[in-house]
């Protein structure tokens, strides 16, 4: 099972903050079932350089890849980023850096104040300059997201539509309806746990798909987490 959606890192984002916080949210995620997970720290361009974060992303990846191999857990630690979309990433040549360890996939994280046609407009615009394939993060979190329209239009720019695990599991009912629905109408493709620790943002993918499977079925299930899957075996 693939979690390409974490943040375990530790002293990068919001996520761990000591580098045994970072283990025992690796060893959480082997017991649910995680066989790879992607660590998407949070970026934002306008704080610090693609350059800059990769070195500090990178060097964090190693500390915990060694930490893991030292501890014989088995679960693959692959490099990633969640990039808060704004217009200063139009000025790099490459977003490369920022994708998904030796893949074209980019994990996008709109920002709250966005109106719709912000964001459209800047995602377009990503697609356009950059030889990339976004993945928009935690839909489930904007309102004029939720719905057939909109997700059906990310889709035909070319995006990958990823809804939290939480979804299914202590968010309101409202946000639980429209992610099954979306599901069942092939509109979203991807489940991510978007852990930041072992008490509040848990790793619960393996709990978001026992759900999805009551629900819809486990063939339903098998699809999510192929889609996953494909992510880091391009």
């Amino acid at each position: 099972m693939v979690d390409m959606h974490t943040h375990i890192l530790h002293n990068i984002d919001d996520g761990p903050k000591k580098l045994e916080e970072s283990i025992c949210l690796i060893e959480k995620l082997e017991q649910a079932g995680v066989t790879d997970v992607v660590a998407t720290s949070h970026y934002f361009s306008a704080r610090t350089p693609i350059d800059d974060f990769y070195a500090l992303g990178t060097r964090r990846l190693q500390e915990l890849r060694n930490a893991v191999s030292e501890k014989n857990i088995n679960i693959n630690i692959h490099f990633g980023a969640e990039v808060h979309i704004d217009k200063i990433l139009l000025n790099y040549t490459s977003l490369n850096p920022l994708c998904i360890e030796n893949t074209n996939y980019i994990l996008l994280e709109i920002p709250s104040a966005f109106f719709a046609e912000d964001a459209f407009e800047l995602i377009d615009k990503i697609v356009s300059y950059y030889p990339v394939k976004p993945i928009i993060a935690h839909v489930e979190r904007y309102n004029y997201l939720k719905n057939k329209k909109s997700l059906s239009y990310l889709k035909q720019m070319g995006c990958i539509i990823q809804v939290d695990s939480q979804c299914f599991l202590k968010k309101s009912m409202f946000d639980r309806h429209f992610a099954f629905k979306m599901i069942k109408a092939g509109l979203v493709d991807l489940i991510a746990s978007d852990c930041h620790d072992t008490k509040k943002k848990k790793p619960e993918l393996n709990l978001a798909y026992d759900a999805i499977e009551k629900k819809l079925g486990k063939q339903t299930v098998e699809k999510l987490k192929a889609n996953a899957r494909k992510l880091i075996n391009k």
